[in-house]
């Protein structure tokens, strides 16, 4: 065989290999569309629990995720009673004396009976928030924060029907709150992932109702990291999914899906850097925290968890050394509650607990979820290092104290007549507002249109560092300073946002 002939057979045999090749590929890909597209039937044909593709991502991904589980997405609305101090605009004008001359000691409003006081109405606050069904009974997972308080809780549908809601549980702790309504028709409902089995870098859905535009809109990006600790009430903490899909005001509660379609996480909160909206920094509670709590939620309304009563850091390298350690792991007791289970069983501060009930400890949140999985009067082992001894404990568990008692009302309660709602600043609120952990002051976490806090310029994310002159370190304080001036009328606050300082008055009639 010639040279000639030598190409010409060449030539041909990698033509017909390419052609093979070919007519695989587009047979895989065929296949891979008939997955990701469903046939056109009835939708209510595709309503329960519908299963996107779970090969490569494609063009297609995003939009089949979309189509078929946004219907099992629904916007949540709130309302809240609230009495506030209002202005009486002839009062002002004419002073009391000649007011009650005129009018009498009642005003001219009449009576002042019903519970109220001089000056004082009711108004309705109004909320918005997201969640998702997750089941055909009609059950809403969603965001706690987006429904405590409410007096009211209604929820629209993706097809604009409108249903009451009932609380049937809520957990501070994970910020995590079980709905149900009474369903007429069949409901899409979504499918619950494993928060675990997700990677970095990994493509994800959120969906929700940002701003309150109505209807449902989805972002989409990537998972940014995973296990970011975040303390979402006082003293506790959960790690969460960060990711850059887009999480704005509103989309609180929405679901964050793999591209399974599969629920991952619940969208809670973001980073703004003084911002109203988002910048690419936001967070999710991971689906299993949720999945794991939902039996009590259902069967008791809250979660009962196990207690020792320490506060815990984790052990660092530096740490590690001065214990004579050879790795760093385990969690330090930096504090021991008085009266508490690891007070009467002898933990100290300074203590390293290494194990647990056998099981190594890899840092304080490790041994913080082991114990929160325990019931309360259970009798846990533990194995700590004191003064470079191995000891052995045994400690009976109590009852976490309750999350959303009269403290968590109280932090709430210290600035809604003015419009905004407070928090303490704990060491983990003041890195995400990229401030020093030290740092100390009220965070407002958020700001009603026309009130007191909007017409002082306040907003989301502003720290509260003094009241005339007076520092303040948690709500209470800032309650009682406000109490003090309002004789005056107005308050001079200091206030942070990030490395800046400013002045502003707040008007407190």
């Amino acid at each position: 065989m010639n040279t000639r002939t030598r190409t010409i057979a060449s030539f041909f045999s990698i033509a017909m290999a390419a052609m093979l090749l070919g007519a695989v590929v587009t047979t895989q890909v065929r296949t891979q569309t008939a997955l990701a597209r469903p046939a056109e039937a009835d939708p209510a044909a595709l309503q329960p629990v519908p299963r996107p593709p779970s090969g490569p991502v494609t063009l297609d991904t995003f939009r089949d995720i979309a189509r078929l589980q946004t219907a099992g997405v629904v916007n949540i609305n709130t309302r809240r009673t609230v009495r506030r101090r209002s202005s009486d605009p002839f009062r002002e004008f004419f002073g009391d004396d000649l007011m009650e001359r005129f009018f009498g000691p009642q005003g001219p409003q009449g009576p002042q009976g019903e519970g109220r006081g001089r000056g004082e109405r009711n108004q309705t606050q109004r909320s918005l928030g997201s969640g998702f069904i997750i089941d055909a009974q009609g059950h809403i997972l969603t965001n706690r924060h987006v429904i405590e308080g409410a007096d009211q809780i209604s929820v629209t549908l993706n097809n604009g029907k409108d249903y009451d809601a009932k609380l049937v549980g809520k957990d501070a702790r994970t910020d995590v709150a079980l709905l149900k309504i009474e369903p007429k028709e069949t409901l899409t409902h979504l499918r619950l992932g494993d928060s675990e089995t997700i990677e970095v870098g990994e493509w994800v859905m959120a969906i929700g109702n940002p701003f309150g535009l109505g209807g449902n809109s989805v972002t989409v990006g990537v998972i940014s990291y995973k296990g970011r600790s975040m303390s979402l009430t006082r003293g506790t903490g959960v790690d969460m999914i960060q990711t850059d899909a887009a999480i704005n005001p509103g989309n609180s509660g929405g679901p964050l899906l793999n591209t399974r379609g599969e629920v991952v996480g619940l969208n809670t909160l973001i980073v703004t850097g003084g911002l109203q909206q988002s910048a690419g920094v936001g967070f999710s509670v991971p689906i299993n925290v949720a999945k794991e709590i939902l039996p009590q939620l259902r069967e008791k309304g809250r979660v009962i968890r196990g207690w020792m009563g320490v506060q815990i850091q984790p052990i660092t390298e530096d740490l590690a050394k001065t214990y004579g350690m050879a790795e760093a792991k385990g969690a330090v007791i930096s504090d021991v509650t008085n009266d508490s289970p690891a007070d009467k069983a002898g933990l100290e501060p300074g203590d390293v607990v290494v194990e647990v009930d056998g099981r190594q400890v890899e840092d304080n949140n490790d041994l913080s979820r082991y114990i929160a999985s325990r019931a309360p009067g259970t009798t846990v082992r533990l194995k700590v290092l004191r003064e470079g001894a191995e000891k052995n404990v045994p400690l009976t568990l109590g009852t976490f104290p309750e999350e959303t008692g009269e403290g968590q009302d109280a932090e709430e309660e210290a600035g809604v007549q003015l419009g905004m709602t407070l928090r303490e600043l704990t060491p983990e609120l003041a890195a995400r507002l990229e401030m020093p952990r030290a740092a100390k002051g009220v965070v407002i976490m958020d700001v009603e249109a026309g009130t007191a806090a909007e017409d002082a310029g306040l907003q989301r994310g502003d720290v509260i560092v003094s009241v005339n002159g007076q520092t303040v370190e948690d709500p209470d304080d800032f309650k009682q300073e406000i109490d003090k001036a309002r004789e005056d009328g107005v308050a001079r606050l200091r206030v942070r946002n990030g490395n800046t300082h400013r002045f502003t008055v707040l008007r407190l009639r």
